[in-house]
C-alpha cells in the first residue's frame, strides 16, 4: 500500500509539471488580452469625450482648433498634466473636419487613435499592438464658426 501511494504522488508531480506551463501560458493570455480591453474601453471614453468636447467649441481655424481637442481627449478637459491612458497623448489623437457646408463652416469632426501602442505581459512573444485610426468617433460640429 506504501508503495502504490509513493508512485501516486511521482505521477501527479509529473503531471503538474506537464500541465503547469500551460496553465499559466492560459493565466498571463487572460491578464494580457482582459487589461487590453480595459484600455480600450478607456481609449473610446477619451474619444468620446474629446469628440464631444470637438463638437461645443469654437472654431475659428483648423491650426487653432485641432491641438486643444487633442490635448482635451488626451488629458482631460480639467488641464492634467497626466495622461488619462498610460502612454496616451496628444500626438497620438487625430482631429480631422471630414466635411465643410456651402459656407466653409465645419459640418462633421472625427476624433481618432493614432500611433498609440500596448506592451503587455505578452508582448514579448506576441508583439506589441499599435492602434491607428482606432477607437474613432465622428460628430456633427454644434459650435460657434468664427471666420477670419
Amino acid at each position: 500500500m506504501r508503495g502504490a501511494k509513493r508512485n501516486r504522488r511521482g505521477a501527479v508531480l509529473v503531471e503538474l509539471a506537464l500541465l503547469a506551463p500551460l496553465l499559466v501560458t492560459l493565466v498571463l493570455g487572460a491578464i494580457h488580452f482582459g487589461y487590453l480591453f480595459y484600455l480600450y474601453n478607456s481609449l473610446e471614453k477619451c474619444v468620446r469625450d474629446g469628440a464631444r468636447y470637438a463638437a461645443s467649441r469654437t472654431f475659428v481655424n483648423a491650426a487653432s482648433y485641432a491641438p486643444v481637442i487633442q490635448t482635451v481627449t488626451a488629458y482631460g478637459a480639467s488641464g492634467m498634466s497626466t495622461p488619462l491612458v498610460a502612454g496616451l497623448g496628444p500626438n497620438n489623437v487625430s482631429v480631422t473636419v471630414v466635411a465643410y457646408d456651402a459656407n466653409g463652416r465645419p459640418d462633421r469632426i472625427r476624433v481618432a487613435i493614432t500611433g498609440w501602442q500596448y506592451n503587455g505581459v505578452l508582448s514579448p512573444f506576441l508583439g506589441t499592438i499599435t492602434l491607428n485610426g482606432k477607437p474613432s468617433l465622428e460628430v456633427p460640429f454644434l459650435g460657434l464658426y468664427l471666420p477670419q
